[in-house]
């Protein structure tokens, strides 16, 4: 199965939060926020929240659109997957992480409805890599040696495969009249 199109990107997710949102999805959930903390991965429809554990560190996002059900990768060994359904009726994909930029924005090859999974690993490394941050600028206490110990924990541990697929129209919610 081939894919159709590929994304990648970095981003630092500020307070462990990643948005992949439909353009126009524009209202937060704060309900599929607070689920994506215990399930990693949480959708509303439009937006799909990835909750990582980096939050001064990069997090790396694959985000892939299959040409059919993404085929099983051997090669990648993920810690954990969520099915998912990320509806977007304008096509325009934006990947963001609660803080001023956007980390990416794309058009996919069709508007509508994709089904798919979203995998992770790395991130009980990435877990680690920010306790041993917090301790490390703990033990500085005022010194202002604090931009070494940050530059220390920069490495991009987190990788989050987003894989999709075409599976319908968007359904129109304009009434009709």
């Amino acid at each position: 199965m081939p894919v159709l199109f590929e994304f990648r990107t970095e981003t630092w997710p500020d307070n462990g939060k990643i948005v992949v949102y439909d353009a126009d999805a524009t209202v937060p959930s704060n309900e599929a926020l607070v689920r994506s903390r215990r399930e990693v991965v949480a959708g509303t429809g439009t937006q799909l929240y990835i909750h990582s554990l980096q939050g001064t560190a990069p997090a790396e996002i694959l985000f892939r659109v299959w040409d059919g059900p993404a085929p099983v990768d051997s090669a990648w060994e993920a810690e954990g997957e969520r099915e998912v359904e990320l509806d977007t009726p304008t096509g325009c994909v934006v990947i963001r992480a609660f803080s001023p930029e956007i980390a990416g924005d794309f058009q996919v090859p069709r508007p509508g409805v994709y089904e798919g999974r979203v995998s992770w690993k790395g991130r009980q490394a990435a877990d680690d890599q920010q306790s041993s941050l917090r301790a490390q600028l703990a033990a500085l206490e005022g010194q202002t040696n604090s931009e070494a110990v940050f530059a220390a924990h920069h490495e991009t541990l987190e990788t989050y495969r987003i894989d999709l697929w075409w599976t319908a129209e968007s359904e129109d919610d304009e009434d009709d009249e």
